[in-house]
């Protein structure tokens, strides 16, 4: 009995298709020998003195994600090989479209059994000549070469992008304590993320220590907690992102607060393979009805299905 391979899918302001695995159309399919879906783009930097034998690790990078595959088209009419021309081509673009406010690049997702669905944002990359050995409209079939990029070369999984792991609330005014529970199964660090009602709130920002799977707080800053503004109606709230490229701390309206930080910062990624671990938060100054506080855990893989 024939075994499915993983199953790939292709997604586009809306529309969707399956190029490979189960679902997939005997007249839309993936090709053979795809590059630079599967090992994540590293590059490696190494310093050597002059009188040194060999060199000293410097650090790594990732690079973007360049890929490059093919896909099968077989119609049984000149007219439907030039549907599902028109079709693939439909899925791609250089860029998200400037004139619709919620085009999205294509989003190429990746789903076995033991990893779950795993998935990259891709947009086209260089032009590939079109190739064809006899007018396809006459042989009502083509090898469509594509190359593409993920300029984020990590692949990440739709369920914890936008969903909170956990969270704490309180319907009560003023001082509460609570927990929330963070983990990180992956293979790359996580920068945790946090959304905040009003009040003032501490949060945690601890160093960790510990083999992979044993991963506690530990270290220099093994109990550093930072403390927000207050945040009223004016803020709404605030949002805490670690991600470098984003304003770290801003509040539900998208004002910067980094002069209210007093020029502290949050410092730390939860390391790969950390298990479930309880972190405190503190609310204080909370308004009647109380207060929330969210942890996000944006999870982060260089393979689509190795676990490190």
């Amino acid at each position: 009995m024939m075994r499915e391979g993983p199953r790939v899918e292709i997604f586009k302001d809306g529309k969707h298709m399956v190029i490979s695995g189960s679902g997939a159309s005997k007249k839309l399919y993936l090709a053979t020998d795809p590059r630079g879906l599967f090992e994540a783009p590293v590059v490696t930097r190494r310093r050597s003195s002059a009188f040194q034998k060999g060199s000293t690790y410097q650090g790594k990078s990732y690079d973007q994600r360049d890929i490059t595959f093919g896909v099968h088209l077989k119609g049984e009419t000149p007219e439907e090989w030039q549907s599902l021309h028109n079709e693939w081509h439909s899925m791609w673009d250089y860029e998200n479209d400037p004139w619709d406010l919620d085009s999205t690049l294509t989003k190429l997702s990746i789903t076995t059994p033991t990893a779950g669905t795993r998935s990259l944002w891709l947009a086209l990359s260089d032009t590939v000549p079109s190739e064809y050995e006899h007018a396809p409209h006459l042989t009502r079939s083509s090898l469509e070469k594509m190359a593409v990029v993920a300029d984020q070369p990590l692949y990440f999984e739709d369920a914890y992008e936008n969903t909170p792991v956990d969270y704490f609330e309180t319907s009560s005014a003023g001082t509460s304590e609570g927990w929330v529970t963070i983990s990180n199964p992956c293979d790359q660090p996580m920068w945790l993320q946090w959304v905040v009602t009003r009040g003032v709130w501490t949060l945690p920002d601890y160093s960790w220590v510990g083999k992979k799977h044993q991963r506690i707080p530990g270290g220099e800053h093994a109990n550093r907690k930072i403390t927000l503004p207050g945040l009223g109606d004016v803020e709404g709230g605030a949002r805490v992102t670690l991600y470098r490229d984003k304003l770290q701390v801003r509040d539900l309206f998208g004002t910067n607060l980094a002069g209210r930080m007093n020029g502290i910062a949050f410092l730390h990624r939860v390391p790969p393979k950390t298990p479930e671990t309880n972190l405190p938060v503190k609310v204080e100054a909370a308004p009647a009805g109380g207060g929330r506080v969210e942890v996000y855990c944006q999870r982060r893989w260089s393979h689509p299905w190795l676990n490190g």
